[in-house]
């Protein structure tokens, strides 16, 4: 599960505005996965920074609390707060604040499972970028997602080592970190192993180090896809069992179906085809809730592998049409073609 990237830290006060130390504390919690209490924070300096005229504060703010309110699954909220911020920047005449709120709103595009608009929304805030390598990296991670999910991984490596070397540049240890994990996920579509575990090792190592429990949740659960590969199914199911729990406290749905989908795919090759079922079920029904397409789309074509290997084919077939329009809505052609060859298989092992 790459990880979009619409922000990163706060930038440091040149002075003391308490409505940027409000900030900065909301920043904090959310880093630390406090969403209620970052989104309090958020509230708060918005207010202040329009009372004391930090037009800044007040644009940076308004467009965190909108990715905080679409992680809290207020999707029409969310896109409400990073419009309003975008078109507050325009005003204000900043051009980075303004590709800040371009780049969150083309994540939520991506998720929603538009990718040429979420493409289209992630180039447009490049354009706006030229000066911040902050914001440079995090635009170069998003491309670098698209790019993932639609099979292009020299496109996406190329991409995710431009993020690297601009947050190395500012000495930007979250967006180093996150550059790092989304190489690793790289690298494990790409069959290279030994890469994934030291790209996601590098990551753990600075998430546990800064705090940032969702990411180390995020190394954890690719760390046991990894071990799944290697037909390490015990040390497999440990991992993606920690990254669950640790996404269950967070109470976030997407990543508690990404668990939930590789529990069941470490299940399903291990033998335990019950449990398998019912994790696997639960991955699907989280993944519609939170109207995550990808993760929908993965979790259907593991439970028609399942269903396949039990000699339920005609649940098979189906779920795994399923999941061939889900991959075609996001234009993911490796797994386009990986279904199709499933599906073909299938039709005329049975005439």
């Amino acid at each position: 599960m790459t990880q979009v990237q619409p922000d990163t830290k706060a930038t440091e006060p040149s002075t003391t505005r308490p409505s940027r130390e409000t900030l900065l504390n909301g920043r904090a919690h959310d880093v630390a996965g406090r969403l209620e209490a970052a989104a309090e924070c958020y509230e708060q300096a918005a207010r202040e920074a329009e009372e004391g005229q930090d037009h800044d504060v007040a644009v940076e703010a308004l467009r965190r609390l909108g990715v905080v309110r679409h992680r809290c699954e207020d999707p029409v909220q969310g896109r409400e707060l990073c419009a309003r911020s975008y078109r507050e920047a325009v005003v204000l005449g900043d051009l980075i604040l303004a590709g800040e709120a371009l780049n969150a709103l083309a994540g939520f595009e991506f998720e929603a499972g538009q990718l040429a608009a979420a493409r289209s929304g992630f180039l447009n805030a490049l354009a706006l970028a030229g000066s911040s390598p902050a914001l440079l990296g995090r635009i170069e991670q998003n491309l670098g997602i698209i790019d993932s999910v639609q099979g292009e991984h020299d496109g996406a490596f190329a991409h995710y080592r431009r993020a690297l070397e601009a947050f190395r540049q500012i000495g930007d240890e979250t967006g180093c970190a996150l550059a790092n994990h989304n190489l690793g996920v790289t690298a494990i579509r790409r069959g290279d192993l030994e890469e994934a575990e030291r790209s996601l090792t590098k990551s753990a190592a600075i998430a546990i180090q800064l705090g940032d429990c969702y990411l180390r949740g995020l190394c954890e659960l690719h760390r046991a896809e990894v071990c799944h590969a290697k037909q390490l199914f015990g040390d497999a199911l440990n991992r993606a069992e920690a990254a669950l729990d640790t996404f269950e406290r967070l109470g976030d749905r997407r990543s508690i179906s990404a668990a939930y989908r590789v529990i069941g795919k470490v299940l399903t090759d291990s033998g335990r085809l019950t449990l398998a079922e019912d994790r696997l079920r639960t991955a699907i029904r989280l993944s519609v809730e939170s109207r995550w397409v990808l993760g929908q789309a993965e979790a259907t074509r593991e439970l028609a592998r399942l269903l396949q290997g039990l000699g339920r084919r005609h649940e098979a077939l189906a779920l795994f049409r399923e999941s061939y329009d889900l991959f075609g809505r996001l234009a993911a052609l490796v797994d386009i073609r990986d279904v199709a060859t499933r599906i073909s298989a299938l039709e005329q092992t049975h005439g």
